[in-house]
């Protein structure tokens, strides 16, 4: 059996010399904790704040609960720890890039970041698809090496422009030739170093590499594969290329959409209808 293999040394490489935030010491203190729920919605608690934003995420569209939850020591239960902590690690992600020193508009970024989560967890609802929770951390978590990148180099926004530009749809091309990296490389340097799952982590590092992984035969992850493919149309529901990157057509969706599609199952009229579906659960647009 095959399957992508995690290879730290490679990506360490390309990544030296870029600052990754680290994982904050709240996940130790959970850790500490053991398989105490109680003990672990205190440490969830402590914080206000924090505890405050998880339970609104919790309660957003994003979750579909029929039911809105109140409290942290709620929120583990029914949830349990390891969807209340991957909610926690988003949410204390966006802090912790919040002193980056970027020319990019971090507020959009975040929200686009958000809009794709959402939908993405909501197309898995729609698709009876059993991997929401997961799909919802790849929305959050799969750019994240774009404000590590634009921190350390100032022309950043201009060559993100021009990579979703690029007719051929081979977006982290455009970077690796500037910087000789790409933010998908710095993206699961970060996503490895908070712990994500190992599927989180290769779906990261793959998110621009789509249509080589569904054409790979010895790649025997289908879980993987359909986390790539609902990121995938995701993206091109929110029109990510257009609010990040200026680009009113979607190159890269162009390029791996019917593959896309063929894998999920889909017609492009089921993709029509997918699209308002999702419209419709979210209440309004993307």
């Amino acid at each position: 059996m095959s399957d992508i293999k995690e290879s730290k040394t490679s990506n360490d490489s390309l990544t030296s010399g870029i600052y990754i935030p680290p994982q904050p010491g709240l996940f130790e203190q959970i850790n500490n904790c053991g398989a105490d729920l109680e003990k672990i919605a205190e440490v969830i608690s402590v914080d206000p704040g924090v505890s405050a934003a998880v339970i609104k995420v919790v309660n957003s569209a994003a979750f579909g609960l029929e039911n809105k939850i109140s409290s942290i020591p709620q929120a583990v239960i029914m949830l349990g720890i390891e969807r209340v902590v991957s909610i926690l690690k988003t949410l204390l992600l966006r802090e912790s890039m919040s002193g980056l020193d970027t020319r990019l508009d971090m507020n959009l970024f975040w929200q686009v970041s958000l809009s794709v989560a959402t939908v993405a967890s909501t197309i898995c609802r729609q698709l009876n698809l059993a991997v929401a929770d997961e799909a919802y951390t790849l929305g959050l978590f799969h750019n994240c090496g774009i404000p590590i990148l634009a921190s350390k180099h100032e022309n950043y926004q201009t060559v993100l422009e021009y990579s979703y530009g690029r007719e051929d749809g081979r977006i982290t091309s455009e970077e690796f030739a500037n910087f000789g990296v790409h933010h998908a490389a710095a993206g699961y340097r970060v996503a490895r170093v908070w712990n994500l799952p190992t599927v989180i982590c290769l779906a990261v590092k793959n998110h621009h590499s789509v249509d080589r992984v569904l054409d790979d035969q010895s790649i025997e992850n289908p879980i993987l594969k359909t986390l790539l493919c609902v990121l995938k149309m995701a993206e091109d529901m929110v029109d990510l290329p257009e609010k990040l990157a200026q680009c009113d057509v979607d190159f890269e969706w162009l390029k791996v959409g019917n593959k896309v599609l063929e894998f999920t199952g889909l017609s492009e009229y089921d993709y029509e209808d997918l699209r308002d579906a999702v419209r419709f659960s979210i209440g309004g647009d993307f």
